[in-house]
C-alpha cells in the first residue's frame, strides 16, 4: 500500500510537471514534487516518504538543468525542501494518528459507559428495595424502578418528589430533625418512619444513606437504600403480645404453684403435728386423770389434811407437766416468740427425750446419748428442738423396724478447711445417727435443698433437712450428712461454743410468806375470761391485795375515769372490742403516768409482737401465785 501511494504520488507530481513544461523537462527537479512527498508521508509514512525524495533526486540526474543556475546549489535546496516536508509531514501524520487514537479511545469509554450505565440501571431496577442517588444540595439525579413504583409518579416526577408530602404526620418532625442531622455530619444514617404509598397505604420505610465521593475524593452526595419493614414491624407486635400473654400465663402458672405449695406445706405440717397426736393426747389424758382424780379426792374427803396435801402436790406436778408439754408442741410448731441464749444443749435433749421419743415410735429404738455437759451454746431453744425433732422423724422415716436411732454430742475443734464453710474454732457437735437405708452421692448433694424428699408423694414436703440447715447456718454453725447405701445416715449440726454458763433454770417456786409480798395493793384486773379473773382475784386477795374486776379494756378505762384510786393494772393481752391490753396500758399511763401495768397472756407467736416491744413485764399464762407476786414486786419496787 506504501509503495503505490509513494509511486502514484511521483507519478501524478511528474505528470503535471511534463504537462506544464514539456515531457522532457518530467523527471527533473521541480517544486511540484513536494506534494508527492507529502501525500506519501501522510499516508503512507515517513519512510515513504523518504524513499521518494531519493527517488526524485535520482531521476533528476537524468536530466540536466535548462537554467544557468549553479546545479549543486538546486540540488542542495531541494534537498533540503523535501526534506523539511517529509519531517513536517511526518509530524503531521503522528498528531493525526494520536488524534485517531484519542477518538477511538473516547468512543470505546463512552461505550463502556453506556454499558455500564445499563447494567446498573438494570440491576437497579430490578432490585426489591428503593435505591436512589443525591447531590450535594440534596436533589436525587437517580432513582430505581422500585422508588418510582412506589411513589406511582413519572421518573421525572419521581426524582423530584418532596417525599415529606406522604410522610405519617405523626413522623414529620422526628424525621425531619433526623434528616437534617444525617446529612449535615455526612456520614451514615438511618431513618425509619411511616410513608403513605401510592394506592394511600402506609408503610413502614427503613432507609440507609451512605456518603458517596466525587473523582477528586470529595464529598458528592449520599446514595441511599429504602426497604419495607412493615411486615417485620407486625411480626414484632405479634411477638411482643405473644410474649406480654406468655408472661401473664407463667405468672398465673407461678401464683398457682405458690398457693399449691402453700397448701401442701400446711397440709404436710398437719400431718407432722398429726404423727404426734396420739402419744401428745395419751400424756394429757394421764395428767388429767392425775388432776382429776386428785380433785375428786379431795372434794370426797374434804377432812383427810395428809391426803388433801398429797392430792394437791399430785395435781400441781401433772399440772406443770402438761405446760411443759404445751411449750414443746408450740416450739415445734413454730409458734413461739424465738430468742437465741446460752444453753446446755445435753440438758435441753434430755428435757425433750419423752416428746422424741413418742415422735419416734415403738418400732425403732432411740438412744440418747449426751456426752457435752459443761458445753454451752447460744440458740435458739424453740429452734434447736423442732431441728432435732425434724431430724429424729426423717431418721425414723428411713430407719427400718427393729433399727437404731441415736443422739449424742461431743465439744471438737474444727480446723480451717475440716468442715466445708465452716470456720476454725470451737463447736459442739450435736450428730443423729440411723440405721437406715442411706443415700447415694446424688441425694446428699441434694439433702439440704428446699422441697426435695425422696419419700413418697403425701409423705413429706420436703423442708425438714432445709430447716435444719437454715437453722445451724443463723446460728453461726453448718450441718453437714455423711452417709452411704445401705450404711445408715449421720447427720451432725456444729454449734460454736461461747464462753461463760448457760443461764440457770428458774428453780421450784416456793411459797412466799405473806410478810415477803409485800405492801397491801389496789389492783384493776382487767380479764374477759370469768374463771380466769375468778382465780386471778382470788390468788390476788390471798396475797393480800384489794382487787376490781372489769371484763374488758372499755370496762377497765371507764372504772380508771371515775377517779377511784389504784395502784396496779393487770390486763389480759387480747379482749373483747377493738382494744387490746396493750391500747388499754397506753390509755391507762395517760391517764396516771406513774400506774405500774402488768401484761398477761397465754397466746404464743405473732400475737405477742405489741406486747413484747412494750415497756411492760409480760406474764405468761399459766402462772401462780408465786409468779404472780414476783412480777408485782417487780413492777412495784422503787427502782
Amino acid at each position: 500500500m506504501g509503495l503505490a501511494i509513494s509511486v502514484g504520488s511521483l507519478a501524478g507530481a511528474m505528470t503535471l510537471r511534463g504537462v506544464l513544461l514539456g515531457w522532457p523537462e518530467a523527471i527533473g527537479l521541480s517544486a511540484t514534487t513536494l506534494p508527492a512527498l507529502i501525500v506519501a508521508t501522510l499516508y503512507a509514512g515517513s519512510r515513504w516518504g523518504w524513499a521518494a525524495l531519493v527517488v526524485s533526486l535520482l531521476l533528476s540526474r537524468l536530466t540536466p538543468l535548462s537554467t544557468n543556475l549553479n546545479e549543486f546549489a538546486v540540488l542542495a535546496m531541494f534537498m533540503v525542501s523535501g526534506a523539511v516536508t517529509v519531517l513536517v509531514s511526518s509530524s503531521l501524520r503522528s498528531a493525526l494518528l494520536r488524534l485517531d487514537e484519542a477518538n477511538a479511545a473516547q468512543a470505546t469509554v463512552q461505550k463502556s459507559l453506556e454499558v455500564t450505565e445499563a447494567r446498573f440501571r438494570t440491576l437497579a431496577d430490578s432490585a426489591p428495595v428503593l435505591m436512589w442517588v443525591t447531590r450535594t444540595d440534596g436533589l436525587r439525579e437517580f432513582a430505581n424502578r422500585a422508588y418510582v413504583d412506589f411513589l406511582g409518579e413519572p421518573y421525572d416526577s419521581a426524582i423530584k418528589f418532596d417525599w415529606r408530602k406522604v410522610l405519617h404526620p405523626d413522623d414529620v418532625v422526628r424525621i425531619l430533625e433526623e434528616q437534617v442531622a444525617g446529612e449535615a455530619s455526612r456520614q451514615l444514617f438511618v431513618l425509619e418512619a411511616r410513608y403513605r404509598r401510592h394506592d394511600g397505604e402506609y408503610r413502614w420505610v427503613r432507609s440507609i444513606s451512605q456518603p458517596r465521593q466525587g473523582p477528586d475524593g470529595g464529598f458528592a452526595g449520599f446514595i441511599g437504600v429504602g426497604y419495607d419493614t412493615t411486615d417485620a414491624k407486625r411480626a414484632e407486635e405479634d411477638l411482643k403480645r405473644i410474649n406480654d400473654l406468655l408472661s401473664e400465663r407463667v405468672e398465673a402458672a407461678l401464683a398457682e404453684r405458690d398457693v399449691a405449695a402453700a397448701a401442701l406445706q400446711r397440709a404436710q405440717k398437719l400431718e407432722a403435728v398429726g404423727q404426734l397426736t396420739g402419744g401428745v393426747a395419751h400424756d394429757f389424758n394421764n395428767l388429767l386423770t392425775v388432776i382429776i382424780g386428785a380433785l375428786d379426792l379431795m372434794q370426797r374427803h374434804p377432812k383427810d389434811e395428809a391426803r388433801r396435801e398429797r392430792m394437791i402436790e399430785a395435781a400441781l406436778g401433772a399440772a406443770r407437766r402438761g405446760e411443759r408439754l404445751t411449750q414443746q408442741l408450740l416450739a415445734f410448731a413454730r409458734r413461739q416468740a424465738l430468742k437465741p441464749e446460752p444453753v446446755h444443749v445435753d440438758a435441753l435433749l434430755k428435757d425433750t427425750e419423752a416428746l422424741l421419743g413418742r415422735a419416734v415410735g415403738e418400732a425403732v429404738s432411740l438412744i440418747i446419748a449426751p456426752a457435752a455437759p459443761a458445753a454451752v451454746v447460744s440458740i435458739d431453744p424453740g429452734q434447736f428442738e423442732s431441728a432435732i425433732l425434724n431430724l429424729a422423724v426423717n431418721a425414723r422415716d428411713a430407719t427400718p423396724p427393729g433399727g437404731l436411732i441415736r443422739i449424742e454430742t461431743a465439744p471438737v475443734t474444727v480446723a480451717a478447711g475440716e468442715v466445708a464453710e465452716l470456720e476454725a474454732g470451737d463447736y459442739l457437735r450435736v450428730s443423729v445417727h440411723d440405721t437406715g437405708a442411706g443415700m447415694d452421692e446424688a441425694t446428699i448433694g441434694r439433702a439440704f435443698e428446699p422441697f426435695f424428699t425422696t419419700k413418697p408423694p403425701g409423705r413429706g414436703t420436703g423442708l425438714g433437712l432445709s430447716q435444719v440447715y437454715g437453722f445451724a447456718r443463723q446460728s453461726g454453725g453448718m450441718a453437714t450428712v455423711d452417709s452411704a447405701p445401705g450404711k445408715g445416715s449421720s447427720v451432725c449440726l456444729y454449734l460454736p461454743r461461747v464462753a461463760g454458763d448457760a443461764s440457770a433454770a428458774a428453780p421450784e417456786a416456793l411459797p412466799v410468806a405473806i410478810a415477803e409480798r409485800g405492801p397491801a395493793l389496789r389492783v384493776l384486773v382487767a380479764e374477759d375470761d370469768a374463771q380466769v379473773a375468778e382465780l386471778v382475784e382470788a390468788m390476788l386477795r390471798d396475797l393480800g391485795h384489794d382487787v376490781r374486776l372489769a371484763e374488758d379494756a372499755d370496762a377497765a378505762l371507764a372504772v380508771l375515769n371515775t377517779g377511784e384510786p389504784f395502784d396496779l393494772l393487770l390486763t389480759d393481752l387480747v379482749m373483747p372490742g377493738d382494744k387490746s391490753g396493750v391500747d388499754l396500758a397506753k390509755a391507762a399511763v395517760a391517764l396516771r403516768p406513774a400506774l405500774p401495768v402488768i401484761l398477761s397472756s397465754g397466746y404464743t407467736g405473732d400475737v405477742l409482737g405489741p406486747a413484747e416491744s412494750a415497756p411492760w413485764p409480760l406474764l405468761r399464762k399459766p402462772y401462780g401465785p408465786e409468779a404472780l407476786a414476783r412480777v408485782i414486786a417487780e413492777v412495784t419496787t422503787p427502782s
